[in-house]
């Protein structure tokens, strides 16, 4: 069944290409009565019916960038979803405003919506923000970035990224957090703590990680435990970029669960440097 706009903006269910969907349909039943409310819809209803891409150079341009699913589709759509104008974005992603504004009003309605909620959450970002990222999901964890509702931040993760993409590089997500990455310790550290899971239970590593983490706030100054924990961000550097590239393949050693804690925080911390060690080695 096909719904109005205004129902289709408030329905939860609804995904952010629910104008280019409504287009196929029609295509799909020439029987079906229902005439699109607005124009970019009827013009997308004609282009799937012609596939005439000089009539509708904008439709066409937007649906490739759509269907390629690529970098360019990656950085329009976090784009508009931070807030930035047509004018502003297709500066940023070497388009034509038209294009911008066709691919925001046909295949990515969320301007509508685009305040924080939980619908921006679930179809910007999707599983990855609750059962965590995957190597592919560099698109998704563009969208988070972009919900966070600051321009300028978004600007230094895209530009980020490809100043460190390589031309023989697969765009993914491990690009951030390679061995030798000139990117910021302070943005990896945010792309690590933010590619595991929300909702699922923690691993045995994630545990790991947790204790490291409360044994460096038990050090005896405050110089031991900053130490500490710069050496924690890189370790986790370093678990997370392990992780995405599908290296991670041994467990840590079993611990008891509520034991006292430690006498020596720092030999605690560095039997779990060690095991992370190990880890690195049977990896590479």
């Amino acid at each position: 069944m096909l719904l109005a706009n205004e129902l289709n903006k408030i329905n939860p269910f609804t995904p952010p290409c629910w104008r280019w969907d409504v287009a196929k349909e029609i295509i799909k039943q020439p029987e079906e009565s229902y005439v699109p409310e607005d124009q970019v819809t009827k013009d997308a209803v004609s282009y799937l019916r012609t596939q005439d891409e000089a009539q509708f150079p904008e439709i066409h341009a937007a649906s490739q960038i759509y269907q390629e699913d690529g970098l360019s589709r990656a950085e329009l759509e976090a784009r508009i979803l931070v807030g930035q104008s047509d004018a502003e974005i297709a500066g940023y992603c070497d388009l034509t405003t038209e294009v911008v504004s066709v691919y925001a009003k046909l295949l990515y309605c969320v301007r509508e919506r685009i305040t924080g909620s939980d619908w921006l959450l679930k179809h910007a970002v999707g599983e990855p923000h609750f059962f965590g990222y995957k190597n592919h999901n560099l698109r998704q964890l563009w969208a988070w970035f972009a919900l966070q509702g600051l321009p300028v931040i978004l600007d230094e993760v895209i530009r980020t990224y490809h100043e460190e993409l390589k031309p023989t590089d697969t765009p993914v997500l491990s690009v951030y957090l390679r061995p030798g990455s000139r990117v910021s310790q302070k943005l990896q550290v945010v792309i690590a703590e933010c590619i595991f899971s929300n909702f699922l239970s923690l691993s045995e590593w994630d545990l790991e990680f947790v204790n490291y983490y409360q044994l460096t706030r038990l050090l005896p100054t405050p110089e031991e435990q900053q130490t500490a924990l710069c050496q924690y961000k890189q370790d986790r550097i370093k678990f997370a970029y392990q992780v995405l590239t599908g290296k991670l393949e041994v467990n840590p050693p079993k611990r008891k669960r509520d034991q006292p804690a430690p006498r020596s925080p720092m030999k605690e911390i560095q039997k779990i440097r060690k095991s992370l060690n190990f880890l690195e080695t049977a990896c590479s």
